[in-house]
């Protein structure tokens, strides 16, 4: 007899075996399978509608809590608290806040839907109610009118004989049973910093009618019913112990017949099914053994051609079962690598704009995104030229660029404006890679995209921040110094406040600010009238402006002036009842655009020196001296370098969370002899025209190295593109780095002067060194320029340090704090920290916490020392 006849006779046997067991089981057990199936069933209802409730109640708890904390709640309550008077009612501004509270309200729920909203003063008086269905009650707010009060809906004013109050017990009222609705409470009190300002009570109710609809998705249709039922049944269930609710379900007979007739079925079906299973497993016994093998085998190769793999399953330890599984740690290692780039794929096919072209830049492949950004469908660009988003403002050299790199085999990216199917456009950071066959032959090119669309919107206002003074918008010194590149034969005068610190002093910064803004308008007032050429007015420092001129006639220009400085003198300031008369010292330099910011400083100071009101540079007078003054001063930075007389000192950075010092950036200094300290501010300037700046930085960073040895602290070392660009410069740190392995992952390198910045590809050869020992990237100064912004992500930055002068007028001035928030958004996005510079005040730091900013560096904390101090912010402040 043969293996298949042999597995046919024993399929038949066991069948019919297995048939009666069946059978008998069911037909004993049958009545039992039923109950329990009905109790499942009612439990399942019951289930779905505790989590009804359960999710209502966490809808409660969360728009609660959002609309406790929500701004203008906070603000309308604190002000109806705080100001409300019945016996004095100003309905004007009373009426209109809780109108505007009332109006707020809707969006939180649909209409219709079995929500109320109510509001209540700090004293719990009613305030505002918002009811979202008509069968609760009527949306209005509580007014008052000639000591009465009144509750005013949108259609009419009704008469209140008290002002409904809420009482402590209804506070912590969570649920309750009212004229045949099941009610669920949220209360919470709404705090104004540590002060209550209100309270806010957000209810649902549940009536038969609600769970009527709730019941649509039930196998049984429920109602409630209030106090214990008469008997113990299986059709009730417990649905508030503490209220005696009851939810009833209302079990059709039929259903129960439906289900025996069923069940019948599904054991029949059963007895098939199991029949059937063992009637062809033992038929296929035999194929099992030696074909099955083979089958999994040619299916794996099969799935594997068609990007689906599927392991063989594990066989006897046979010479057969040796050769698959030998086959199985092959491919299995082989299939790891590719699910792993499937993976890899997948995750940036999901958050970027990805398409592939052929070598003719004809669209292979566009995923979802890339559509949904671009307006096109995936069939509308297949087979297209990728040209079909190049927006016309881009220009054609960088597609040239592109086409250049990409062809040579290398990878290309930038920033990028397209164009949608519809005409608009989209900003986008692109990366184009080429693809290659199994030849190495480059044979398509694959471009990722991350759209940023939202931040290059923000270029404008950026731009206008890097290039304008935010407290007197004028111009900057960033846009003097770029004015004057474009210019060959300038006219440049600077004009200083004369004696402006001790008004700063005495009457404190915030009125010089005032006073500052009220010369610059004096100062365009006297500019306008009196010159007639073009002209652009900068604030080019803290008590200086500057006015450049392109086109002029000499002697002219200096009478404009002489009248501009007389108009500005002659005008009497009043700011806050305090007359001010001021004095005014300028310097006025012709020289060429390379000398004329330097000829006209030290013009400036000729003027103040000799108490003159003005002074043009000129070879022939004095000024000469300045020069020899610098070259003194040369002398003496390289007396300090031969004298070790060059330190470092150190100026923690703080962890906004755990105010621990966890940083610390290393900041040159020059001790005199007799121990003076002098600031860079008197040398780097000098250093760097004298070529003494690179041995200086080689210095700093020896020195730093030497005591950070021993510290688990981070250090940041300032470096210039000048130190970048200087190959000897490079050595050097890297070689001190080589020397130190265990330093590398606390330095912190951080790029100053960046908007210097001009290849591009040199500065990332040197960071990608950096990386590689460790070290970790800053930007200094970030926000002072929109070049650095728009080339961030060109440079793999680890931190960015926001340029002092946005902090410092974060707390007083909205477009400081709009730029702010915009760079922290962007670091967060990017995955970078950011540290806030010029941190001088508490009130500074908490706003600079509040936006998310991950540490702080000031002189509210700690001034820079000549050691670290290892030790926690609130110590210090203490």
């Amino acid at each position: 007899m043969s293996l298949r006849t042999k597995s046919f006779l024993n399929a038949v046997f066991l069948t019919i075996f297995i048939s009666l067991v069946i059978v008998y089981i069911t037909v004993k057990n049958g009545n039992e399978m039923l109950e329990n199936n009905l109790k499942r069933e009612i439990s399942f209802d019951t289930q779905i509608i505790e989590n009804y409730l359960n999710n209502t109640k966490q809808e409660l708890k969360k728009i609660a809590q959002n609309l406790s904390q929500t701004e203008t709640v906070i603000s309308h309550l604190n002000l109806i608290s705080n100001y409300e008077d019945k016996n004095n009612y100003n309905a004007l501004i009373f009426d209109q806040e809780k109108s505007t509270l009332l109006h707020y309200l809707e969006k939180y729920f649909a209409i219709d839907s079995y929500f109320e909203i109510k509001l209540y003063n700090k004293a719990d008086t009613l305030v505002v109610q918002k009811i979202f269905n008509p069968l609760l009650g009527e949306s209005g707010f509580v007014t008052y009118d000639t000591n009465k009060s009144y509750f005013q809906t949108k259609k009419q004013k009704i008469r209140l004989d008290t002002v409904p109050q809420l009482s402590e017990k209804q506070k912590k009222q969570k649920i309750a049973y009212e004229d045949d609705f099941y009610k669920m409470f949220e209360d919470l009190d709404i705090m104004f910093e540590t002060q209550k300002v209100g309270h806010l009570r957000i209810a649902y109710s549940l009536n038969q009618e609600k769970l009527k609809s709730v019941s649509n998705n039930l196998i049984h249709p429920v109602s409630m019913i209030f106090n214990t039922p008469d008997r113990d049944t299986l059709d009730v269930t417990l649905l508030d112990k503490d209220l005696h609710l009851y939810l009833k379900h209302n079990i059709d007979q039929s259903h129960s017949k439906h289900k025996s007739d069923e069940l019948i079925v599904l054991i029949t079906l059963a007895i098939i099914f199991m029949s059937s299973f063992i009637f062809f497993f033992f038929l296929l016994f035999i194929k099992k053994e030696v074909l099955k093998p083979l089958n999994n085998l040619q299916d794996m190769l099969k799935g594997i051609l068609n990007n689906r793999y599927k392991p063989m399953p594990k066989k006897n330890d046979d010479e057969m079962g040796k050769i698959f599984n030998t086959i199985n740690e092959i491919f299995e290692k082989l299939w790891e690598n590719y699910a792993s780039l499937q993976s890899y794929q997948s995750s940036v096919d999901v958050s970027n704009l990805v398409t592939k072209t052929d070598t003719e830049g004809k669209i292979t492949y566009a995923n979802d995104l890339f559509c949904q950004i671009s307006g096109y469908k995936k069939e509308e660009v297949l087979g297209l030229s990728h040209n079909i988003v190049r927006h016309p403002e881009t220009k054609k050299e960088t597609f040239q660029e592109l086409w250049g790199t990409i062809k040579k085999g290398q990878t290309w990216r930038g920033i990028l404006k397209n164009k949608t199917k519809d005409g608009g456009f989209y900003w986008i950071d692109a990366v184009v890679t080429p693809t290659y066959d199994t030849h190495k032959n480059i044979d398509g090119y694959i471009s990722i995209r991350r759209e940023i669309t939202e931040f290059m919107k923000n270029k404008e206002e950026l731009e206008f921040r890097a290039n304008h003074d935010s407290l007197t918008k004028l111009a900057n010194r960033n846009k003097l110094q770029a004015d004057l590149k474009v210019m060959q034969n300038p006219c440049l005068a600077l004009i200083n406040i004369d004696r402006f610190s001790q008004i700063n002093d005495f009457y404190g910064h915030e009125f010089g600010d005032k006073l500052l803004q009220e010369i610059s308008k004096i100062f365009s007032v006297a500019v306008k009238k009196e010159c007639s050429f073009a002209y652009t007015m900068y604030r080019h420092g803290g008590d200086e402006f500057a006015l450049l001129v392109k086109e002029y006639k000499e002697k002219n220009i200096i009478k404009i002036v002489e009248k501009i400085l007389q108009t500005m003198k002659k005008t009497h300031i009043i700011l806050d009842d305090r007359e001010i008369d001021l004095s005014f010292s300028c310097g006025i330099s012709f020289e060429n655009a390379t000398k004329a910011l330097l000829s006209a400083d030290m013009a400036l100071k000729l003027s103040r020196k000799e108490q003159r009101e003005f002074v043009v540079y000129s070879k022939e007078n004095n000024l000469a001296k300045q020069y020899k003054d610098n070259l003194l001063y040369s002398s003496k930075i390289k007396l300090a370098i031969e004298e070790d007389r060059v330190v470092p000192f150190f100026q923690p950075i703080v962890n906004n969370n755990t105010l621990a010092f966890e940083k610390y950036e290393a900041l040159i200094r020059i001790e005199e002899s007799d121990g003076t300290i002098i600031s860079p501010f008197f040398f780097l300037d000098i250093a760097k025209q004298t070529k003494q700046y690179l041995k200086l930085t080689e210095i700093m960073i020896k020195k730093s190295f030497q005591v950070f040895m021993h510290s688990k602290n981070e250090f940041s070392i300032n470096i210039t593109v000048e130190d970048i660009s200087n190959m000897s410069m490079q050595e050097f740190l890297f070689a001190q780095l080589d020397a130190n392995p265990t330093i590398g992952s606390r330095v912190v390198l951080e790029l100053v002067e960046s908007e210097a910045i001009k290849d591009y590809d040199q500065l990332n050869i040197f960071i990608n060194k950096a990386k590689a020992k460790g070290c970790k990237i800053a930007i200094d100064d970030f926000g002072s320029g929109y070049s650095n912004f728009e080339y961030l992500i060109k440079l793999q930055t680890d931190y960015i340090k926001i340029d002092g002068s946005l902090i410092k007028n974060i707390n007083t001035q909205k477009e400081s704090f709009v730029v702010v928030s915009t760079i922290v958004n962007f670091a967060k996005q990017m995955g970078i920290k950011t540290i806030a510079e010029y941190v001088e005040t508490e009130e500074i730091f908490k706003m600079v916490k509040s936006l998310g900013i991950d540490y702080s560096q000031g002189y509210y904390f700690a001034q820079p020392a000549k050691c670290i101090n290892p030790t926690v912010a609130k110590d210090a402040l203490a």
